[in-house]
Parts: structure tokens; sequence; C-alpha cells
């Protein structure tokens, strides 16, 4: 048997051990140049191994435990990626021939030192074969241990979700957290009018429909595009969740006539928000985009040159935790998109939700609170405060506006009427509290808060 390995698997491999021994983000390393230089459809398979791995890692490792009668931690981090690997091939990616998600497994551990737990790989892999039933005949019968195991979601995060929105919900979000999304853009029309995107797109059997909740935005709902491809390489488009757009919009003017306005972007970088504030911004506005880490604005920046924006914006280093270096009552809009958990991302990112703990959510309210009250200060009279997190959880969103707004009454809940303007049915996102809320199950989108704040005079 010879002992080579595909470059694909070898990649999946590297990736998934780097996210589990460097708190690295899978995204971030898929899409790093010596990957990217795959050919395509070795590429696409070592974006189906990592996310599916990632997205399905409680499940496997279950049943990893039922076909070697060992528990996960007594298994080397190397053998227990190759094993996992291994199973989701075999298990999930039907169209894999198991002699190759088997050898290839077992050539793995032997790549990373471990030749001893070479024949361990092999077998429980080919028990898993003969295993039919396993591991679903071993199940726990408690509903969120037995839910958690096959949506691959801690117990403690689907308890939240229990808590807030019942079972039924709670499985559809789970189970929706666990599938590929979509994939969103925005129309980049400066490099690329619409009608040419849209018959490349056409003309390569790409199908794409209206975004449901912002207007000037497309979702593929068949096909894919390579990072090379034209529309991406050449900005005609740029990928974009519909719910980051929409916090982005509701931040914003409406209508072709509105006065130019001075915007803040509190927490700019990586750009995505910020783009799509600099391209619609009235003629004659200010816009000031900061970000504490000087490393994510240089990256906005190139971001900004790529899609030809305007050159009214103003990049800064800035860190908000303590204090506003603006004056007070200097800014007529500001965007607060505030760094959060991630909940809300776990299609996307999946690795949060083995990372995340209770008491990191609470350490991110308290940040978040701190960055909302700095930043408030600078907004004038009469202006409008938006804040955002890509969270499902209410600690990060309504109770981060509850304390807000009582510890200033003069700021109210303008969201509805927000919506309303951009031609949204409010009823769909509005929360019983505060703000709005997107949820992967509902929408079909990331999971997002976003609440707009109006400064009385």
């Amino acid at each position: 048997m010879s002992n080579t390995v595909s470059p694909a698997r070898k990649a999946a491999f590297d990736v998934l051990r780097r996210v589990a021994t460097e708190e690295a983000f899978a995204g971030s390393l898929l899409a790093a140049p010596r990957y990217l230089a795959l050919s395509t459809d070795d590429h696409h398979l070592l974006q189906e191994l990592t996310l599916g791995v990632l997205r399905r890692q409680g499940w496997l490792d279950f049943a990893i435990e039922c076909l070697s009668g060992r528990s996960r931690s007594r298994i080397d981090p190397e053998v227990l990626i190759a094993l996992r690997l291994g199973l989701y091939q075999l298990r999930i990616l039907t169209r894999i021939p198991p002699h190759a998600a088997i050898n290839e497994s077992v050539n793995l551990v032997k790549l990373a030192r471990k030749q001893s737990a070479a024949p361990f790989v092999n077998a429980v892999l080919r028990a898993s074969q003969r295993a039919d039933d396993l591991p679903d005949a071993r199940l726990p019968a408690d509903p969120l241990d037995r839910l958690s195991i096959v949506t691959s979601t801690p117990r403690w995060l689907l308890e939240r979700w229990d808590r807030r929105l019942g079972l039924a919900e709670t499985t559809a979000l789970a189970i929706e957290n666990g599938l590929t999304p979509l994939s969103a853009f925005r129309y980049n029309e400066r490099n690329g009018p619409r009608n040419v995107t849209n018959e490349w797109l056409s003309a390569r059997n790409i199908l794409v429909r209206p975004a449901s909740l912002v207007p000037e935005a497309g979702v593929i709902v068949r096909g894919s595009l390579a990072p090379d491809s034209p529309p991406v390489r050449d900005g005609w488009i740029y990928f974009q969740e519909e719910s980051s757009q929409l916090a982005a919009r509701l931040s914003l003017p409406v209508g072709s006539d509105a006065a130019p306005v001075s915007f803040w972007d509190v927490c700019a970088a990586p750009g995505g928000k910020s783009g799509l504030v600099a391209s619609l911004l009235p003629a004659g506005s200010r816009h000031v985009a900061t970000d504490r880490s000087e490393s994510r604005l240089r990256l906005m920046l190139q971001l900004f040159g790529r899609q030809r924006l305007p050159g009214h914006v103003s990049v800064a280093q800035v860190d908000l935790t303590s204090h506003s270096p603006f004056a007070p009552d200097c800014f007529d809009r500001i965007l607060v998109d505030a760094p959060c958990s991630g909940l809300g991302t776990l299609q996307k990112h999946p690795e949060i939700k083995w990372r995340l703990t209770p008491e990191m959510i609470t350490e991110q309210a308290n940040r978040q609170r701190a960055l909302l009250e700095s930043a408030a200060a600078s907004l004038r009279p009469g202006g409008l405060l938006t804040y955002s997190v890509c969270s499902t959880e209410s600690e990060e969103g309504e109770d981060v506006i509850s304390w807000f707004r009582h510890r200033h009454p003069n700021f109210r809940d303008l969201t509805r009427e927000r919506l309303i303007e951009m031609g949204c049915d409010p009823d769909l996102l509005l929360t019983p509290t505060h703000g709005a809320r997107t949820f992967p199950h509902r929408h079909q989108t990331e999971g997002f808060f976003i609440c707009v704040l109006w400064k009385r005079r």
C-alpha cells in the first residue's frame, strides 16, 4: 500500500491541526495562497473536508468513541484528526471510495510520525464500514444530549437556546448551523455593470436570486465562484452576508437627495460594512473608519482600493475601550459593529462553538457596553447610532441595548421605522424588546442583532 496522501486530504489535515492547536480560523487558512494554489477540484475537496469535519465534530467524536471503545481524551490529537477525516468521508461523503478514505487516513498518521497508531486508525475505520447502526443505536435518550450529538452542538449552548426559543426552534437552529451557507454578495458597478455580471454568471450555469433583506444584492443558489474568477478577482461583486449588509444600510441616510452627513464606523475592519457605507453615502459626506488593529486597517485599505471606492474615507487606528478620541456631538451617524462571540456565524466558522464558553460571552458583552458608551458620546443630537453584532445571544444584543438605554433615556429605539423605510417587514425581524434579529433557520442568513438608536434633540 502506498504511503502517499492526496493534496486535498493532506491540506485538510494541516488546516484542522492548526485550528485545534493554534486557535486559527479555518476560513482564513483556506484562503492562504498555498491552498488557493491547489487545483479547483482539490480546493473544493479541501473546503468540504475541513468545514464538514468542524461542523460534524461532535457526532464524529461520539462515533469514534463507540467504534473504538476509547475516550477521545485518550487519543492523540493527530490521530483523532485523521479518524475524523476518514469517518467523515465514509459516513457523510458517500461519493468518496472507501478504500481511499481509509488508506489515506492511515497514511496521514504515518506522515504525522504516529506510525504505531496506523493499525488503530485502520481498525476503527473498517469497523465503521461493518457497523451501519453505529453510532445512532447508542444515542442517549435525553433530548438535549441526543440533539447535542446529532447536531454537533455543545449542550450548554442548546440549553441557552432552549430557554429562549423552545426545543423546536432550538432543533431547527442547530440543524441549520450544520449546513453549508448560501453565498450572498453585493454588486459593485464601479468595476462591472450588473447586467454584464449577471450574463457572465448565467453563461456558466450559476444561478442567482435577489437577496431577500437588502436591495442591490444577490444570493448564489446553484454553482460557485472561484477566487480567481473575473467577478471576484476584478471586483464586480463583493461577497457579503445579507445581515451584514442590512446593518450597514440601516445606518445610512435614505433617498437619492439625502444631505451630506458625518459618519463614523467604529470597528470598521475588515471593511465589508464600511465599504458599503462608502459606496452609498451622499456626496460631500465625511466618513471616518477606525479599528484597534493596524494590520486589519491595512487590509481594509487594500479592499477599498480594489472596489474603487470614493476617496472620502479617513482611516485611523483607535482603541475605543476607554473613551472616544473625537469631540462630543461631532457625528451625524455612528455604526458600532462590535466584536462579539460570533455565534451567528457557525455555518461559516464552525470552530467557534468548540472554543467558546459562557464566560467568554459575558466578557464580550462587557466590552460591547464599553464600546457603545464611548462611541455614543460623539453622536450629535438628532443623530443615529446603529449597534450590531453577529451573535445569537441576547446578552450581546437586547441586554446591551437595555443597559445602554437605562443609562441614556434620551436615546430611542428607531429600528422599526428604519426597517419600514428600507422596505423590510419589521414583524419578521423585530425582537419583543429592542432591535431586530436574523436567524439562520428563519431567514437563511447569519444570526445578527441590529438596533438603530435616535438621540433626542
